[in-house]
Order: C-alpha cells, then sequence, then structure tokens
C-alpha cells in the first residue's frame, strides 16, 4: 500500500510538471477510469502499482485548465494536490473494497469534480512560439498515454484467469455442487505422472491431466496409461513456451492434437492456455476445433515451492464447489522435472476435499460436454 501510494504522488506530480493537462483530461480520464476496472482483476502487489501509476497520471491530466494553452496557476495546482489525495484515498478503498461498478463510478466523480475546480481560472496567454511547443508535447504524451493504456489493458485481459472479455475461459463449475475437478498441467513426466495415477487409483480418483505435446512425444506410454486408466486428458500446447500464444493463427493447439492422434489417442475436446495466456485469436482457433477453453480458480503456486504442506494449505484455503484445482506433474513440458512435491503434497490434498465433503471429478463430469472430439 505504501508503494501504490508513493506512485500516485510521484507520478502525478511528474505529470502536473512537464505537461500540459487539458487537452489531456478525456483521456487522463479514461485512464483514471481504465484503472479502477481492471484492479479488481489483478489483487497481485505488482499490479496495484502499475495502476496505482495509471490513476495517478490519469487524474492529473483530468484536473488541469480546461484551456490547453495557458500556463497552470495557483488554483489549478491546488486541484491537483486534491486529485492526488484523493487518489490516494481511491486505492485504500480498492484493496478493501469489491464492487468494482461503484469504485468506477467514485473514480469518474473525482476526477470530474478535480477538473471543473479550474474552470474559470484567470492566466495569461503564451506567446505563439510557447503555444506550439505546448501542443506538441501534448500530442506526443497523449500518444504515450493511449499506448500505455491499451498495451496494458490487453496484457491484463490475456494474462488474468478471470477475465473473460479477452479470449474467454471456464472458471469453475456450479458453485451449488460438492464437486471439484483435480487438473495437472505441464506433464507427462517420467518420474511423477505414473506414481501420482496410482495414488489417484488408491483413492477411487479421476481427474484430468494436460498435456504438453513434445512431452507426449517424448513418453506416449505414460499418457496412453492415464487414457487406459480412464483419466482424462486436455491440450496444453506444443512447445509451452511463453511467446507463440501471440500468433493469430496459433497453430500449438493444432500440432498437439496431430500428437495425440499419432499415439492412437483420443483427441482432447478441452484447451488449457500455458500460464493463463490467451487472445480472442486463440479463443477463435480454439473455437474452430470444436474445442472449449478451460482455466482455474485454485491455484496454489505449486511450480515455485518445494513445501508440500504450503501447497495443500494453499489449495485448501481457496476451494469452493464446483472449483478447477490447478496443480502441475510436470513444468513447462520438460519430462524430467522434480515434482516430488506434488506427491508430498497429494494425500494432505486429498485429505482436506474429504473433510470438506468435496468430491474430486474428471472435468467433463464437473463442467459437462464430452471430453473428446474428432481428430
Amino acid at each position: 500500500m505504501a508503494g501504490a501510494t508513493v506512485a500516485i504522488v510521484l507520478t502525478g506530480s511528474v505529470t502536473w510538471r512537464f505537461v500540459r493537462p487539458g487537452a489531456l483530461a478525456l483521456v487522463g480520464a479514461a485512464m483514471a477510469a481504465t484503472a479502477v476496472w481492471l484492479q479488481p482483476q489483478r489483487p497481485d502487489v505488482g499490479s496495484l502499482l502499475v495502476l496505482s501509476v495509471f490513476f495517478g497520471v490519469g487524474a492529473t491530466l483530468s484536473a488541469g485548465s480546461t484551456d490547453p494553452f495557458f500556463p497552470v496557476d495557483a488554483t489549478a495546482c491546488r486541484a491537483a494536490a486534491t486529485v492526488l489525495g484523493l487518489g490516494i484515498v481511491v486505492v485504500v478503498a480498492l484493496r478493501s473494497a469489491h464492487d468494482g461498478t461503484a469504485l468506477l463510478w467514485l473514480s469518474g466523480i473525482l476526477v470530474v469534480a478535480a477538473g471543473a475546480t479550474t474552470r474559470g481560472v484567470h492566466t495569461e496567454r503564451r506567446d505563439r512560439s510557447v503555444t506550439r511547443v505546448s501542443r506538441t508535447r501534448e500530442r506526443i504524451v497523449g500518444g504515450v498515454v493511449m499506448l500505455a493504456v491499451a498495451s496494458t489493458t490487453m496484457y491484463f485481459g490475456a494474462s488474468t484467469v478471470g477475465a473473460t472479455w479477452f479470449g474467454g475461459g471456464v472458471t469453475h463449475g456450479p458453485r451449488s455442487s460438492r464437486m471439484v475437478a483435480l487438473t495437472f498441467d505441464d506433464g507427462p513426466n517420467a518420474a511423477t505422472t505414473l506414481p501420482l495415477l496410482k495414488l489417484l487409483d488408491a483413492h477411487h480418483i479421476k481427474a484430468t491431466f494436460f498435456i504438453v505435446g513434445k512431452a507426449l512425444d517424448a513418453y506416449p506410454n505414460i499418457v496412453q496409461a492415464l487414457v487406459a486408466d480412464g483419466q482424462m486428458v486436455g491440450n496444453h500446447s506444443y512447445h509451452h513456451d511463453q511467446w507463440r500464444w501471440l500468433d493469430p493463427e496459433y497453430p500449438e493447439l493444432e500440432r498437439t492434437q496431430q500428437a495425440f492422434a499419432r499415439h492412437g489417442l483420443p483427441c482432447p475436446a478441452w484447451y488449457r492456455p500455458p500460464h493463463g495466456q490467451r487472445t480472442p485469436f486463440t479463443a477463435r482457433v480454439v473455437h474452430d476445433h470444436n474445442m472449449h477453453m478451460v482455466l482455474w480458480d485454485d491455484a496454489a503456486g505449486d511450480w515455485a515451492t518445494n513445501n508440500a504442506q504450503l501447497i495443500a494449505k494453499r489449495i485448501l484455503a481457496k476451494v469452493h464447489g464446483g472449483s478447477i484445482i490447478l496443480l502441475h506433474d510436470g513444468l513447462d513440458g520438460n519430462p524430467h522435472a522434480d515434482r516430488t512435491v506434488l506427491l508430498r503434497a497429494m494425500p494432505l490434498i486429498l485429505a482436506g476435499l474429504r473433510a470438506k465433503g468435496l468430491q474430486p471429478v474428471r472435468l467433463d463430469k464437473l463442467l459437462g460436454g464430452p471430453a473428446y472430439t474428432r481428430c
């Protein structure tokens, strides 16, 4: 919270000092409103700091004199200080409230009120050379601001699991259900997947494994064992890297489907994007293959810790009826990654789910619809 406050004060002050805000009032208002709209979708600290910067700049731009070619006087400066103070209050509210609509209206009222306070300010006209510089500066800053807002909004939409407006994806099943879906990503893993299968069988549990194509080609026998056992398998891209999801044609999906068919396996009807990253183009490719995109609502960051108790605690703290639980029996499709922590965490997770009266099932049973489609 302290970092967010500092971000608002510094970025707002710098913007007010070096940028003529009048002509950028609408751009600033849109920037502040976008920050408020995105914040409930991105509660992590890093995103809060970025969106605090956006709100600080946007609100300050919205609070200037209505004439872009007049210098700022003391009244306008006081208005800017007011906006910065109100911005801090809004950030605090964003951390404690969950009504995004109300907060959006609140921020809109604040920036409009701040802009209204500088109407009618008496100032002296600049000479033409200063006016030309001011106009050029406003155009540059306005372009940079709009580019920053657009690119950040698209990135947040592409990488935010709960965002349905930029590629979509199912995040959970019916909340009234006592079923949950156990899902495992990034396999098959040479040392972990089959022992995990044995553990699930001992508890009479069927789960869903999202398979990376290159790992499938390396160890097709493991995936064949999963299917023969009645576990469900899904498509999790071929390479599981950081950039192929940006390709509008997204050939990763088809290449992985071909790997399933090549090894005599059914082709999945469900696709999970690596890291949750997707675009409207990805969604179109998935739809064109008669498939469905699925994400999750319960994750533990199990790829980043070796503490089995912590993984189980995080999963059980967030699980609800209808939850889709994300775990990893592999890492980025590396079939030799050490995932023994998952084998230690699973008995704790299963015991916790039983204590809560929740039954792990395959994804198709939780969500309905077929598990597989025509290759």
